[in-house]
């Protein structure tokens, strides 16, 4: 079994998700990559990410959305959540925060802020400090 964390990204515009996941394996983590969140909560529970990156804004259901979910399953909850959106308002970021995120970028995002972001999240899920 890899040693490696695993990360799960949701957003419907494939030349970001694509490009996003091999950042990520090239830093190290196991990708799931999803185009649709429709199938989310199955792919949650049979993939166990240890942080997950959906886009707020996503036909039939965004990040919001998916953050409310994991809220209301008691199997999946207090998984980290970093929103990736291009809404940049603070009605907007405050609602995301208001869900549970543990972190907000907006598009275009500087990947090494975000990769950052994600190892300390992770260091704090652990108990580590980084």
């Amino acid at each position: 079994m890899s040693d490696k964390k695993r990360i799960l990204i949701v957003d419907d515009d494939e030349t970001v998700l694509q490009s996003l996941k091999r950042l990520l394996e090239v830093s190290g983590f196991e990708v799931l990559a999803l185009s649709s969140a429709r199938d989310i909560l199955r792919s949650i529970k049979s993939f166990k990410p240890d942080i997950i990156l959906p886009d707020m804004l996503m036909p039939n259901l965004g990040g919001l959305e998916i953050c409310q979910m994991l809220n209301d399953d008691k199997e999946i909850q207090g998984i980290p959540i970093i929103m990736i959106s291009a809404l940049s308002g603070y009605a907007d970021i405050e609602k995301a925060y208001k869900l549970g995120v543990v972190g907000y970028f907006t598009k275009p995002y500087d990947f090494s802020k975000l990769l950052q972001e994600i190892n300390k999240v992770i260091a704090s899920k652990e108990g580590k400090a980084i």
